[in-house]
């Protein structure tokens, strides 16, 4: 008489083993995918954030953007206070859940000979930093250019 004996044969035990093991790859996998878009639209959210303050400052008057020049009416001084609740230019924005800050330095470029006379150029340097959800390291994105003195 022959015992009953329960248990699982090395084959079944093999497949098991290599369907998991294609499971937690696939899963790998499309959470790398996940967290790539997530860090895409959030890089993406600051090149929008930054390009603002650009366009901003490239149709705005020459004499209007520098505190130097303008002192608290200055375009640069309206993009890093907030004046009132419809004020368009902030210093920061909230955008899924996440808190992007915005800092805008304008100041002049001067002469390559002569380190105290403008050569009627403006460097705008503009900094966009955000912590991101998954509590990864911040890395602020900074752009700059030049606006020249049309007049």
């Amino acid at each position: 008489m022959r015992a009953n004996v329960c248990g699982y044969s090395l084959p079944e035990l093999l497949i098991t083993i290599l369907l998991l093991a294609i499971l937690f790859t696939l899963a790998i996998i499309f959470s790398s995918g996940l967290n790539q878009s997530k860090k895409l639209r959030d890089y993406s959210i600051a090149v929008a954030f930054a390009q603002q303050a650009v366009e901003v400052a490239r149709a705005a008057p020459f004499d209007l953007l520098d505190d130097a020049d303008a002192g608290y009416n200055s375009v640069e001084a309206d993009f890093n206070n907030t004046s009132d609740e419809g004020d368009g230019l902030v210093p920061e924005f909230y955008s899924g859940g996440i808190k992007y800050g915005r800092t805008v330095e304008i100041s002049d470029v001067m002469a390559a000979e002569d380190k105290t006379r403008p050569i009627g150029l403006k460097l705008i340097k503009v900094t966009v930093s955000w912590k991101p959800l998954d509590g990864g390291k911040p890395e602020p994105f900074v752009i700059t250019s030049t606006i020249a003195n049309m007049n």
